[in-house]
C-alpha cells in the first residue's frame, strides 16, 4: 500500500509542478530571469537532473539514502542534442541509454561529482544509476533566457512546497545541498527555521561546512541529515578554495577540500 501511495503521490507532484509554470508563469520570474515548464511531454520526471540519478524512481519505490539538491538546471535551449536524445530514449523505455556521455564530462560540475561520490564508494555514477540516489534541482523551472546568475532566494522559495512534497515521498536519509543557496532554501522549506537563527551561519559559509553539528528535519516517516556543501563547478570550488588557494595539496588536486566535506558526510554514515 506504501509503494503505490508514493508511486502516485510522485506522479501528481512531477504533473502539479510542471502545470504549475505552464499555468503561472508571472510568478516564475525576476528583472533578470524567466522560468519556464519544460516541453510537454519531455521531462516525465520532477526535474531533468533526475534522469542522472532517480530515473525510474515510481517504478520501484527504493530506499533512497542520498538525495542531491541543485539551484537550477538551466536553459533548455543550449541543452546538447545527445542529451535530449536520450532523455526521450529513456522515455520511451530503451534500456542502456545513460543522461550522461563522454561528452558531458566537458561541463566541470558533472565531472567534479562523478569524483565526489566517489569518495562516498559510488565509483561510477557517470554510467551507472544506483537505486539509492536521487538528483534534483530545488527550483523546478527551466531558464528561457539568461543561462546563469541571477537567481534569487524569493524566486527559488515559490517551488518550496514542491520540495518538501518530493522528501515526504522519497524519505531521504542525507539531503546533499550545493551551494549556499540551495543550502538556505532546503533549510527553512524543511525545519520552517529562518537560516539567521542557525549556529554558526553567520561565520561564513566555508566555516560553516566544517561544522559537525547535525542538522536534522522530518521528511515523512523519517529523519534527514542536510549537509551544506560547495557548489563543485568552477566557481563554487574556485570561492571553497579560496583561503587555501596555494595549499600544494589544492594546487595538486582542486577538490582537495571538497573530497574532505564528503569525507565527513561518509564517517557520519
Amino acid at each position: 500500500m506504501i509503494r503505490m501511495n508514493k508511486e502516485k503521490k510522485y506522479h501528481d507532484l512531477v504533473k502539479k509542478s510542471q502545470d504549475e509554470y505552464r499555468n503561472h508563469p508571472e510568478e516564475h520570474k525576476n528583472t533578470r530571469i524567466v522560468l519556464q515548464a519544460a516541453p510537454e511531454g519531455f521531462c516525465e520526471e520532477i526535474n531533468l537532473y533526475t534522469y542522472w540519478q532517480g530515473f525510474g524512481y515510481a517504478q520501484g519505490i527504493p530506499e533512497i539514502k542520498y538525495l542531491l539538491v541543485a539551484q537550477d538546471w538551466g536553459n533548455l535551449s543550449v541543452m546538447k542534442k545527445g542529451t535530449a536524445e536520450r532523455i526521450k530514449a529513456m522515455n520511451q523505455g530503451e534500456k542502456d541509454v545513460n543522461y550522461l556521455d563522454k561528452k558531458s564530462l566537458d561541463f566541470e560540475t558533472d565531472a567534479n561529482l562523478i569524483e565526489l561520490f566517489k569518495v562516498l564508494g559510488y565509483d561510477s555514477i557517470a554510467n551507472t544509476r544506483y537505486a539509492d540516489l536521487f538528483f534534483t534541482n530545488f527550483c523546478l523551472g527551466y531558464r528561457a533566457g539568461k543561462e546563469s546568475g541571477g537567481m534569487t532566494k524569493t524566486l527559488m522559495m515559490k517551488d518550496s512546497g514542491f520540495f518538501k512534497e518530493l522528501c515526504d515521498i522519497l524519505e531521504p536519509e542525507n539531503i546533499l545541498c550545493l551551494g549556499q543557496l540551495t543550502f538556505k532554501c532546503v533549510y527553512e522549506t524543511l525545519t520552517g527555521e529562518k537560516i539567521s537563527s542557525l549556529k554558526g551561519f553567520k561565520d561564513g559559509y566555508n566555516t560553516f561546512i566544517k561544522q559537525d553539528e547535525p542538522i536534522r528535519a522530518t521528511c515523512g516517516r523519517v529523519t534527514a541529515n542536510i549537509y551544506p556543501l560547495a557548489h563543485c563547478g568552477s566557481m563554487g570550488t574556485m570561492n571553497r578554495n579560496r583561503t587555501l588557494k596555494d595549499d600544494p595539496r589544492v594546487k595538486k588536486d582542486a577538490l582537495f577540500l571538497q573530497k574532505g566535506d564528503w569525507e565527513r558526510i561518509k564517517t557520519r554514515g
